[in-house]
Order: structure tokens, then sequence, then C-alpha cells
């Protein structure tokens, strides 16, 4: 597990961490965007907002990180792409690196990174 290990709160992200795991084998796919929740029509939890309009839009899941935990940021996710039946781009995340944190978070929105 990269970043604070235990249980970590939105409030306690910091910008420049990395949250998760760190295996360039199992994660050699990274894009760049802005977390939302929401996934495409039963693929994903999230997806990542990209320039270049929808797209260029990376629909996420994630069993190693709280992907509600970036809503609203802007982050770096690695991860796995996956085939999809409706997704142009389907990833399993690894791991976040945030660029930049959200104006607004949840406060009490809480996880227990793996390990």
């Amino acid at each position: 597990m990269i970043g604070a290990p235990g249980t970590i709160k939105a409030d306690q992200l910091e910008v420049g961490k990395v949250y998760g795991l760190e295996d360039a084998k199992k994660f050699p796919d990274q894009s760049e965007g802005v977390i939302e929740k929401g996934g495409m029509e039963g693929e994903g939890s999230h997806h990542l907002v990209r320039p270049g309009g929808a797209s260029q839009t990376v629909y996420l899941t994630s069993s190693v990180v709280d992907l509600d935990l970036f809503v609203g940021a802007k982050v770096i996710v690695k991860g796995e792409t996956f085939s999809a039946q409706k997704a142009a781009w389907f990833m399993d995340v690894g791991n976040v690196k945030v660029v930049e944190m959200a104006t607004q978070k949840a406060a009490d929105t809480t996880a227990t990174p793996a390990e």
C-alpha cells in the first residue's frame, strides 16, 4: 500500500500522494482526469472525465481503492484495461495519485486501503 496507512478519510488526502498498490506489471495503464460517480450501464462504479468530451471518458472500478474518496479530484489513475460491452475504455484501478483536490469533499467518507 502506498500513501497513508490505515483508514483514510477524504479530508486527509494529500496532493502528490499515491493511494493503492504499486505494481507496474499488474497496473500497466494510466490516465489523468477528474473522478466522478457513476458507471455506464452497469460497467464501473465511477468514471474519469478527460479533455475531449464523452468519447475520452474512462469508466472505472476498483477492488483496491475506494474511488468515492477521490470524487471531484483531479487524479492520475493506474490500472488494467478490461474489455467492456458498453464503455469504450474500462479500467480496474490499482492506485490513484492526487494531482489537485476537489473543491468540495464529503468529510465523513472513509475507507480502509487494501494492503
